[in-house]
């Protein structure tokens, strides 16, 4: 069972110092795991068992201060409800963090990833996949980031459904601030979780191993929308090297935001263009629980133009996508003013990089 952490600040620190040693152990991680399976069994060692550099670290962690938010806890890989799909993995982490519902490990998941700056195509998609597939009884996991992240987490909420936020700072910390929100109601329907320490900022270096934890976590990876380069790429490429299934959205050619998907597609991931793919390429067998997702679907139509000259068409092009969409959607979803975008609009109408439908909604030229 995972041990409590929210009570006793030693009992954190002892934490933070039995994990960090463990980063260093290469592959001894497991093997000391199995033997000492929290700080008490190495402090409690007989003083013949070589473990002083370890018990070291446990002390050296018990004189700082640490505290965990409510409903926090902690588990090595060798704890009967760590993920069995995650200790599958040679780089599986030594030791999880988390806050929330432990139990949710241990059910179906399916990572659902993309870019940080969507088209508004891409997070309504993210957003309706998650639905579906968390109606479906898959667990959503996801990395709390900005874009198809947040709207992946959002749509398995929508759902009342559970979703898992793997982040690659602290449990203690939330990156980025603005999902603060999102984030306790992850915990309060699911849980969040990470493989580093509490009080650990977003370094560079975190985010590839926090993407593995991820892809390790589910029964397969669903890219939404992804361009060339990104990181999300990483989180695929992960999910291959696992041995789990790579799902991805197909986009035109000349949507710059999804060229990353296009790429991965001809590397030999799944297409998928409903829910009802994944579903059913992942081999599951729970019925149904779709009611949308015939309507499910990504738009191939738009163009490339040429390179807008201010940030603000910048953002509006990104936001159009492949798709057909209402100024006042674009303002929302920019949270711009509807004056501003009419500007744009003709202005790129003008250079001939976006175009209206009699319907009044505009694509890409």
């Amino acid at each position: 069972m995972p041990y409590p952490l929210s009570a006793d600040p030693i009992s954190v620190s002892r934490w933070i110092g039995y994990s960090q040693f463990l980063n260093h152990c290469g592959s001894e991680r497991r093997a000391l795991t199995e033997q000492f399976p929290s700080p008490d069994h190495v402090l409690d060692a007989p003083a013949s068992v070589p473990l002083a550099s370890w018990r070291s670290e446990i002390m050296r962690g018990s004189k700082r201060d640490y505290s965990c938010p409510p409903d926090s806890w902690v588990m090595t890989m060798t704890d009967d409800l760590y993920s069995p799909l995650l200790g599958e993995c040679d780089d599986a982490p030594s030791v999880l963090f988390g806050r929330g519902d432990y139990s949710q490990l241990n059910k179906p998941a399916i990572s659902i990833v993309g870019s940080r700056r969507p088209s508004l195509d891409g997070r309504l998609l993210a957003q309706r996949f998650a639905y579906e597939l968390a109606s479906a009884g898959f667990v959503i996991v996801s990395g709390l980031a900005t874009g198809i992240d947040a709207a992946a987490h959002r749509g398995a909420l929508e759902a009342a459904g559970h979703t898992v936020a793997v982040v690659a700072t602290g449990i203690d910390t939330t990156y980025p601030a603005v999902n603060r929100t999102l984030s306790e109601a992850i915990v309060e329907n699911g849980a969040l979780l990470s493989q580093f320490v509490p009080g650990s900022a977003p370094k560079r270096h975190h985010f590839p191993r926090r993407n593995r934890t991820i892809s390790g976590l589910s029964l397969a990876t669903l890219v939404i929308e992804a361009g060339l380069p990104s990181g999300t790429l990483i989180t695929a490429t992960a999910a291959a090297e696992q041995g789990r299934d790579v799902f991805v959205l197909p986009w035109s050619v000349r949507h710059q935001a999804g060229r990353g998907c296009l790429k991965l597609l001809m590397e030999g991931a799944l297409l998928a263009t409903t829910p009802e793919d994944v579903i059913r390429g992942v081999n599951w067998h729970r019925p149904l629980a779709i009611g949308h997702a015939s309507s499910t679907h990504v738009s191939v139509s738009g163009g490339d133009g040429t390179l807008p000259r201010t940030t603000s068409q910048t953002a509006l092009l990104e936001a159009l996508g492949d798709g057909s969409h209402s100024s006042d959607d674009i303002a929302r979803l920019l949270s711009l003013d509807i004056a501003e975008v009419h500007r744009d609009l003709v202005k790129l109408e003008i250079d001939g990089q976006v175009m209206r439908h009699d319907s009044g909604c505009w694509i890409r030229a």
